[in-house]
């Protein structure tokens, strides 16, 4: 511990943190040195400013078990408005920072220098490999020292802007690049995200949000509209809604930057709206108007901004009457084929389209420096009913994870009374309301419920065979007449079911036809059937050739059990001298009772495909129509 006087003002300041090098004089805040056992001034910084930080200096923590305290406090300043970061001490002697970002805080240590890495080639998107791991390079960006208190590791100086680069890797992966004034080998450092909860501090010690008063109940000082901002400790910009005037918020008033052109039509959803979204409560605080132009033609979509005073800012996006909810995600959890692929928690999703987005219009409150005429590069990758989006300028990268929703969902969650517009077309991340999935599935349940019952059937039927016999015609037979009939002995048939007729005659290169009554002898009932067999065979030019059979089938419907008797009559060709047969005829006729039968099976089987192809068809014209939309072809 060393202890003194301030060099400048002679008031009592004291090195309590180890790796301490420098303090800032609480009276006159004066950059306070050690230079051995003695203190020197190095000039003055300025003053902390209120943010909405919830932290403050002094607080104590634990992290992975191990209890830190924050004994420094650096505001960086980039041209628009503060951001914070803490200088930590942690009790196994361990020394690191944590910086925030909107809401989200980033603990890091330092991890040495990466030799050679130049800063022109970490560009937004851009994936490089920090000790050993992968990282996505989220923002480029510089910023100076604006002020300072506490304990420091080492000297500041408020008239130094040094050059950033922040990246994100997977599962909450941080990295920040700190290139200084140079150009190359940038000191890195290494950690995690944290939401405030992860902090280990008690959530008593933690500070109450400072609320930027004075923009609470602002008046635009282009037409003096009254401005109720819902979100005064995040805005960056204001953009009336009366004028059309773009104000400057970060340095808690309001500004005159730019006159903007008003949209053509009021938002659907009206700025201080409310609604729930996957369980929690948005404010909607922001309204824009983006374009694209493909081929000439100009292709408008609306912009929502969405607040909540704990989860930040989300986003909802209405295109021909198509809405998406976007949630913002690290760069880093997204595994990336430029514009053929992206991969984001297990799933993949396919390059839809790339375009130029411009910014046309804009209403109410932003957390950006946004401005008319903003460009930046839009990709977005699709898994209906899920997109991954990209936003890429020439200094930041941003992604987002979106969700297809209906009209009625957005109409429901804001409680809104104007319907919203009926959609029209095909949205990239659409779900297909015509998918074959479901249909295909059902499909399967049913053929295999019907493979079970013709199994069950199958084997609870008796196919019993009740008659097998073979009949010669006498040599005087007549085609059709009664010399051609035959009647068989009696037979009995002792379950009720269907009864399978088999035929067999060995014709060559000739026919015949057979007529079976099976007449039951107690109640005279027929039941009929008729088979033709026919084998032809023979040689041409083309070789050998053959068509029919000498066996044929029939199903007789079900018949009852009873005595039975077969009365058959052949027809056949005769060749005739003098009207009489010159050779005999021959049939073997087998009669199998209770048989099911399988055809019947294999049709239901086709009725049941029916469904599925025509959803397959109709499946397959509506992501035909959606494709037909996309400027960028899948080779992965």
């Amino acid at each position: 511990m060393t202890q003194g006087a301030c060099p400048s003002c002679g008031a009592p300041v004291e090195f309590t943190a180890g790796s301490a090098q420098v303090l800032i004089c609480a009276y006159c805040q004066t950059v306070v040195a050690k230079k051995g056992v003695n203190l020197e001034a190095h000039g003055k910084i300025g003053a902390i400013v209120d943010t909405d930080s919830p932290l403050r200096l002094g607080l104590e923590g634990r992290h992975a078990k191990v209890g830190y305290k924050l004994v420094g406090h650096l505001q960086k300043d980039h041209g628009a408005g503060p951001w914070d970061e803490w200088y930590v001490e942690f009790e196994d002697g361990r020394t690191g920072w944590l910086s925030e970002s909107e809401g989200t805080f980033h603990l890091m240590f330092e991890a040495g220098v990466e030799e050679g890495l130049k800063l022109d080639e970490a560009y937004p998107g851009q994936r490089l490999r920090l000790r050993n791991r992968p990282f996505v390079v989220e923002e480029r960006g510089h910023g100076h020292v604006a002020s300072a208190e506490g304990q420091l590791p080492s000297d500041v100086d408020p008239s130094q802007d040094g050059y950033y680069v922040d990246a994100t890797g997977p599962k909450g992966a941080f990295a920040s690049l700190d290139f200084g004034t140079r150009a190359h080998s940038p000191e890195v450092f290494l950690g995690q995200r944290l939401s405030v909860e992860q902090l280990g501090i008690p959530l008593d010690q933690l500070r109450p949000r400072v609320r930027k008063v004075g923009l609470q109940q602002a008046r635009c000082p282009q037409c003096s509209g009254a401005l109720e901002l819902r979100a005064p400790d995040r805005t960056m910009r204001v953009a009336c809604p009366f004028c059309g005037a773009l104000l400057d918020a970060s340095h808690g008033q309001l500004a005159f930057l730019q006159l903007l052109d008003k949209p053509d039509h009021e938002p659907l959803i009206p700025l201080g709206a409310k609604g729930q979204l996957g369980g929690v409560e948005w404010i909607c605080i922001g309204f824009v108007v983006r374009s694209c132009r493909v081929e000439g033609t100009r292709y408008p979509w609306e912009e929502y901004l969405l607040f909540h005073k704990t989860r930040g800012f989300t986003w909802l996006m209405q295109s021909n009457g198509h809405w998406v909810y976007l949630q913002p995600i690290a760069a880093g959890d997204v595994s990336l084929s430029p514009r053929v692929a992206a991969h984001y928690k297990g799933q993949r999703y396919r390059a839809f389209q790339s375009v130029t987005a411009v910014t046309e219009a804009v209403l109410g409150e932003f957390y950006w420096e946004v401005h008319a005429g903003e460009l930046a590069q839009a990709v977005e990758y699709v898994a209906p009913p899920y997109s991954v989006n990209e936003d890429a300028t020439d200094n930041e990268v941003t992604y987002t994870h979106g969700e297809y929703l209906s009209p009625a969902a957005i109409q429901q969650a804001f409680h809104l009374k104007r319907p919203l517009p009926s959609p029209h077309g095909v949205a990239p991340s659409q779900p297909n309301p015509h998918s074959s999935a479901s249909a295909w599935k059902w499909a399967g349940i049913w053929g295999v419920v019907l493979v079970a019952l013709f199994v069950f059937v199958s084997a609870r039927s008796a196919n019993e065979q009740v008659l097998d016999e073979m009949v010669n015609l006498p040599p005087d037979a007549v085609s059709g007449q009664p010399s051609a009939m035959h009647f068989s002995e009696p037979f009995q048939i002792h379950k009720r079911g269907n009864v399978r007729a088999e035929v067999f005659s060995q014709v060559d290169n000739d026919w015949m036809g057979l007529q079976g009554d099976l007449v039951n002898q107690e109640t005279g009932e027929v039941s009929s059937f008729y088979e033709e067999i026919s084998y032809y065979h023979g040689q041409d030019s083309d070789g050998s050739w053959s068509e029919g059979d000498t066996h044929e089938t029939e199903y007789l419907s079900v018949v009852e059990p009873g005595t039975y008797v077969l009365r058959t009559t052949a027809a056949f060709a005769t060749p005739t001298t003098g009207g009489q047969s010159t050779f005999g005829r021959s049939f073997r006729v087998q009669l199998t009772s209770d048989t099911p039968r399988g055809l019947w099976f294999f049709l239901a089987v086709v009725v049941l495909l029916v469904g599925p192809i025509l959803s397959l068809v109709r499946t397959a014209g509506f992501e035909s129509t959606r494709w037909a939309d996309s400027n960028l072809t899948d080779s992965d």
